[in-house]
């Protein structure tokens, strides 16, 4: 899968990061359309004391889906989702700390230019 933007190149490096990847790269929350570990339960009915039906939805790629799982499966679920989530919000730290930086060093040229006028504010 080929990233057009700039967000999305990153997440998707981030989320081959050996972090990411040495969770479960084929868990239950990985979606078996577009492999993004952000599939996310949307609804779950006990079958018995051991086993879930789950309703399944991936947020990246709108694949819906339901699969049965039982405790071990829905504990491993967990952990991937609690990574995606990490490496997500890492990801968009990191852009938004990048993106600042961008933004003060053209505003610090602009200035050492004399670009900026006060017309400007």
């Amino acid at each position: 899968m080929r990233s057009t933007d700039a967000l999305s190149a990153r997440l998707h490096e981030a989320l081959q990061s050996p972090r990411v990847l040495g969770t479960d790269a084929e868990g239950p929350h990985v979606c078996p359309t577009c492999h993004a570990p952000f599939v996310i339960p949307v609804d779950a009915v006990e079958i018995d004391a051991w086993h879930f039906s789950v309703s399944l939805h991936c947020p990246n790629c709108d694949w819906v889906g339901t699969e049965v799982y039982d405790d071990e499966a829905l504990e491993r679920f967990d952990v991937g989702l609690d990574a995606g989530t990490r490496a997500l919000a890492r990801t968009l730290e990191e852009l938004a700390y990048e993106n600042a930086n961008a933004d003060f060093e053209a505003f610090a040229t602009a200035l050492a230019a004399d670009a900026i006028l006060p017309e400007d504010f």
